[in-house]
């Protein structure tokens, strides 16, 4: 039996598969309305009063999502009759790992709001040279979470592409930024972002790669 198979072969529409694909969407959907949060601390300079509800409660819960995501995988495989399981544990392994950083990047991009940006930043540079990419990104995390939801291998395929474009569109934006004549403290702090917009982006290919590539490809689509 071959065990590299994709996501859409092995993946059974049972009680388990059911509630730990549940968890992995709902860890996307957190990061979604973390990151709109942190979009407007960055665009609109919107205080930072409620970050505790709206950034780090929701990254605790999409830490104990993660961690009951492997608990539940470990459960399974250890009382499972067979060997079938073991790529579908894998997969929900490497998806909620992703999910996790993505989380972890929004934060990094909280804090260079939070720690690097001046008060008296243009907030309309920053809308300008941001928006372009925050707005993909976020269509993009729904998009995965419903195509990993789904086992749409030909969307999970898509989402490849776009991610494709949407990284090299950041890496000469980023080259752009470096020959500018931007002011220092801006410069940075855009370049930073991009840079964790660009990691959301690999981490959001990561999980649509487990839909459409065997097991032992995933996470190297673009080789």
């Amino acid at each position: 039996m071959n065990v590299f198979r994709s996501f859409r072969e092995i993946f059974r529409q049972d009680n388990w598969s059911q509630a730990t694909t549940g968890r992995v969407g709902e860890m996307l959907d957190l990061c979604v309305a973390m990151n709109s949060f942190v979009y407007r601390v960055l665009i609109e300079g919107l205080p930072h009063d409620a970050a505790q509800s709206e950034l780090y409660d929701r990254d605790k819960r999409v830490n104990v999502l993660e961690r009951e995501v492997r608990r539940s995988v470990v459960t399974h495989l250890a009382l499972g009759q067979g060997s079938g399981d073991i790529p579908s544990g894998l997969i929900f392994m490497n998806a909620v790992k992703d999910a996790e950083r993505i989380g972890d990047y929004i934060k990094n991009i909280y804090d260079v709001a939070r720690e690097l940006m001046p008060e008296s930043a243009d907030r309309g540079l920053y809308k300008a040279k941001l928006k372009v990419f925050a707005d993909p990104m976020r269509d993009l995390m729904l998009e995965t979470a419903d195509v990993f939801s789904r086992s749409d291998e030909q969307a999970a395929r898509r989402i490849l592409d776009l991610v494709r474009v949407e990284e090299k569109a950041l890496e000469a934006a980023i080259k752009d930024i470096t020959r500018s004549d931007l002011k220092t403290s801006d410069a940075v702090c855009l370049v930073l972002v991009m840079r964790f917009y660009k990691r959301i982006f690999s981490h959001l290919s990561n999980i649509a790669s487990t839909v459409c590539l065997p097991v032992d490809r995933m996470d190297f689509f673009d080789e």
